[in-house]
């Protein structure tokens, strides 16, 4: 009940609508140890204004909203950095997977197709096709005891 109370005051504050009363009821509720765990992210501003607004204050506050946004910046750097990483990682795994079928070609329609990236595909399912079929050879071979 006293943190509806609490939050209705802080709303009225910062819509300018509150009387000197309310906003000493706001600066000892925020000064005491029984303040909610959702109204703490406005327990420092109250304490500063019920401190009188000292300078050196503002100046720790400006302080502190720096290292919060170098650390966001710093974050949102770093995932960039490891989506870089993990794309270029896999253009590599890419260029070795192509390197290996350098030169081969299909023949398709009576056209001869030589981009790796159109024909990958089917030099694939021709490789299981032959790993299959040499499978199944060997299989045979084996003399039953």
């Amino acid at each position: 009940m006293e943190d509806k109370r609490i939050q209705q005051l802080i709303k009225r504050f910062l819509d300018g609508e509150t009387r000197l009363e309310e906003e000493e009821t706001l600066y000892k509720y925020f000064n005491s140890n029984h303040v909610s765990k959702e109204l703490r992210k406005y327990q420092k501003m109250f304490q500063w204004y019920a401190n009188g607004m000292p300078m050196e204050d503002l100046d720790e506050m400006k302080q502190m909203k720096s290292s919060k946004t170098v650390r966001w910046i710093m974050s949102i750097a770093a995932s960039l950095l490891l989506l870089v990483g993990v794309g270029v990682w896999k253009y590599q795994k890419l260029q070795e997977e192509y390197a290996i079928y350098e030169g081969s070609y299909i023949v398709r329609d009576g056209k001869k197709l030589t981009n790796i990236k159109e024909i990958l595909p089917e030099l694939k399912a021709v490789e299981l096709q032959v790993i299959e079929m040499m499978e199944h050879k060997n299989n045979k071979e084996i003399p039953m005891i």
